[in-house]
């Protein structure tokens, strides 16, 4: 996986590249028929459409009102999940990674231009993705920096996180990935600024997450700045309640 490059002609060429796939493989099967607004063709060019614009928003550096720019923003999410759609269908699965790098690179540059996301599913897994596959220090905290501008462009029902009842709701995992990224990054600092905000947006997870990460740093060699800060907030929050577990990887 490479470091996300936040301009709209970089992420359209990814996206060419993937309907390129998408078109090439539905010639040779048809599974998804051509004759409606799901089929390949039409969405292609719906894509290249959106794409066609964000490259003059983003050339003109132009000022959308938010809620044109949070419209426009929705619109070209949705065809992101319809050409995810396809993929399924056409079991094309080398594609991942690649989708998971437009659709994160498109929010990071929506929340630049003041987009409210409320589409925010597969692009909180598509990070998930991307955090999972990254070992670099310095682009997980890249990440991390991304994430947080994606999570600030969340939209106010997403941020209220009122209904916690799905482990998987986007909100949650946005976050809890951005933890993730923190702490592999091994930078104290970043852990300390990142975990501040996971107390006041993830109350009942922290304590689970706080614990499951110490369990796998005390396994690995890492820098006793970096062990301090996480026993100083397993110490604060030592409850560990039921949960899923927090697959950290590798810290080092």
């Amino acid at each position: 996986m490479t470091s996300l490059t936040i301009q709209i002609d970089f992420t359209a060429n990814l996206a060419l590249e993937v309907v390129k796939h998408i078109l090439a493989e539905n010639e040779k099967s048809s599974k998804i028929p051509e004759d409606n607004i799901a089929g390949p063709v039409f969405i292609a060019n719906a894509l290249a459409d959106f794409f066609d614009t964000a490259a003059g928003i983003e050339q003109q550096d132009m000022q959308l009102e938010p809620d044109a720019i949070s419209d426009f923003g929705h619109q070209g999410l949705d065809l992101l999940d319809r050409v995810s759609w396809q993929i399924r269908q056409l079991d094309i699965h080398d594609e991942r990674d690649r989708v998971a790098s437009i659709y994160a690179s498109l929010a990071v540059w929506l929340a630049r231009r003041g987009a409210v996301i409320e589409n925010m599913e597969t692009v909180a897994d598509s990070f998930a993705i991307i955090v999972n596959s990254e070992n670099d220090s310095g682009e997980l905290v890249n990440l991390c920096r991304l994430m947080e501008e994606t999570l600030q462009a969340a939209s106010e029902p997403i941020k209220k996180d009122e209904d916690r009842s799905d482990p998987w709701r986007p909100w949650r995992v946005l976050n809890l990935n951005t933890g993730i990224a923190a702490t592999r990054s091994l930078d104290a600092e970043l852990m300390k600024q990142v975990f501040a905000e996971l107390e006041k947006r993830l109350p009942e997870d922290v304590s689970g997450f706080f614990a499951d990460g110490k369990r796998q740093m005390d396994t690995q060699d890492v820098p006793q700045e970096v062990r301090d800060v996480l026993d100083e907030y397993v110490k604060k929050w030592p409850a560990i309640p039921a949960g899923t577990k927090i697959d950290f990887k590798n810290l080092q």
